[in-house]
């Protein structure tokens, strides 16, 4: 019984104890001067938050890297891109001349 009021006890001190600390910050963060902001500013650029969003934005760019590649590969099947190959010149036309092959 003992054992287990000093396990509550230790719990409701940690949840105290977080708390506690997001208030202190809040009021401090309200506090600040504009020197402070700035340098808070600058000093959040190098914290894990800021990693985490990089990283998070990492996997959203390789997403739109990947949707821009399979355009690109649509395009292609459909001939619609210049691939500037040797092959490419039989079946490519000049504009503003018809019926003759460019080359």
């Amino acid at each position: 019984m003992l054992e287990q009021l000093s396990y509550w006890l230790i719990a409701f001190a940690v949840i105290g104890l977080i708390v506690w600390t997001l208030v202190r910050e809040n009021s401090r963060a309200r506090r600040r001067t504009a020197e402070e902001f700035e340098r808070d500013l600058a000093t959040t650029k190098s914290s894990l938050m800021r990693a985490g969003l990089v990283e998070l934005d990492k996997f959203f760019g390789e997403t739109r890297q990947k949707q821009t590649a399979v355009e690109y590969l649509k395009d292609e099947q459909q001939g619609q891109t210049r691939t500037s190959g040797k092959s490419d010149d039989e079946t490519r036309t000049e504009p503003g001349v018809e019926g003759h092959a460019g080359g």
